[in-house]
């Protein structure tokens, strides 16, 4: 008579002979854990949570639910973490962002006069650090005292708005409805006049404080002194580190990933470079064109409508309604200096369109009007300034990559249709 046979624990620890016994040792083991966790509280960090799930759900990575968590896990941390050191990272993202915008320049000096990389790569920075130089020791006392007179003829235009309505027709007719000069003085120098005066001060603090908050960003996030090093490393071996990036890519997902980033790098670096032209053409030719006509503060303007150029529709908008208002601050009939400056600005804004923006952009981006307000309107509430600027270049990568994904969609079930 056969001997009946008892289930020993198996190579992997588990006690396949006594399943519920396994359970409660699990559970015992799980409560004693968070019992430990709440315990050193003080002393958990992502890193350890991080590691506490790995350690739990390697083991049972085959299953979907075990892979998925594990796989979620490390997407938070990773957020977590960059988020962490952003500071940090953003010298070096920016580095990478410049080496970016210039590897074409570096390329056709490579090619074209046979210059060895890391001598093109030196002379093209060492030419933005000088032009960089000059701006700000040329260009900043100027810009800055421009703008505090602009600030200060927002009081002035706000005193002889209310004398030119206490002193002309106006006053007539509303003395016919029973409201006395005494009345109306009250109530537009206590009222109306600083209320307006407010408007016109935070209007323009918060368009011209564009300016004074890129120099606070730039001069808080990037050390000037690592900056152009490390533009010049990225630079000299871009092409090594995009083929090492692209090592890292699995190899059934590398080809896809390749030809998703050249359709990006396509529209994306199009764009960036080619924007990045005419806004500096815009901002020198705005300059040129309001100091000719003789409108006030025109470096101040000029480079407002650089920065605005990023912007679509709101920029255009915004510098003209800007650069009228300052115009009517201009000596002599009023009228005629606020219709040379949107005359001007107006044609400006056509051949930058027609003529520029063709031969330095190619074509359109590929995005409809109504998916480009969308997409200004989005990330300008969630990212302000920053989110106006980034918001066409990310809905175009947006774009991409959901015709990306229709794509492959569409091979799937054609190639499911032929095997079938």
């Amino acid at each position: 008579m056969p001997r009946p046979t008892t289930k020993r624990s198996s190579g992997n620890g588990t006690l396949n002979g006594n399943a519920p016994l396994e359970i409660v040792v699990i559970a015992a083991g799980l409560l004693l854990l968070m019992l430990l966790l709440y315990t050193i509280q003080n002393l958990i960090s992502p890193f350890l949570i991080l590691g506490t799930i790995v350690f739990l759900l390697y083991p049972l990575r085959t299953n979907p639910v075990a892979r998925n968590v594990m796989l979620l896990a490390a997407a938070l941390f990773l957020l977590w973490f960059f988020y962490t050191i952003e500071e940090i990272l953003a010298p070096f993202v920016l580095s990478l962002f410049m080496a970016y915008l210039l590897h074409p320049i570096v390329t056709v000096l490579e090619e074209k006069l046979r210059i060895p990389r890391w001598t093109a790569a030196v002379f093209v920075i060492l030419c933005i650090i000088a032009m960089l130089i000059v701006i700000i020791v040329l260009g900043l006392p100027h810009v800055i005292g421009q703008f505090e007179g602009i600030l200060q003829s927002v009081t002035v235009i706000s005193t002889q708005f209310v004398e030119w309505v206490l002193d002309g027709r106006y006053m007539k007719v509303l003395q016919r409805y029973g409201i006395s000069h005494g009345q109306l003085r009250d109530m537009l120098t206590t009222t109306i006049a600083p209320r307006v005066e407010d408007i016109l001060k935070g209007l323009l603090t918060g368009t011209f404080g564009i300016v004074s908050g890129l120099q606070v960003v730039v001069s808080g996030i990037v050390n000037i002194v690592i900056f152009p090093f490390l533009t010049f490393f990225l630079l000299r071996d871009f092409l090594l580190v995009r083929h090492r990036i692209k090592m890292l890519i699995p190899r059934k997902r590398r080809e896809q990933s390749v030809r998703f980033y050249h359709r990006v790098d396509e529209i994306l670096g199009r764009y960036i470079r080619g924007t990045t032209i005419i806004a500096l053409i815009d901002a020198v030719a705005v300059s040129t064109g309001l100091w000719i006509i003789g409108i006030p503060y025109p470096l101040v303007l000029g480079i407002l409508s650089g920065l605005m150029f990023f912007i679509p529709y709101f920029g255009f908008l915004t510098i003209l309604s800007v650069s009228a208002f300052v115009a009517s601050l201009s000596m002599g009939a009023v009228g005629l200096p606020v219709i040379t400056t949107v005359a001007f600005l107006g044609t400006l804004h056509i051949i930058e369109n027609y003529v520029l923006t063709p031969k330095f952009i190619g074509g359109k981006i590929g995005l409809h009007p109504v998916l480009l307000l969308l997409s200004l309107f989005v990330f300008g509430y969630f990212l302000g300034f920053i989110g106006l600027l980034i918001a066409i270049p990310a809905a175009a990568i947006i774009i991409v990559s959901v015709k990306e994904w229709e794509s492959n969609v569409k091979r799937e079930l054609t190639e499911e249709g032929a095997a079938t």
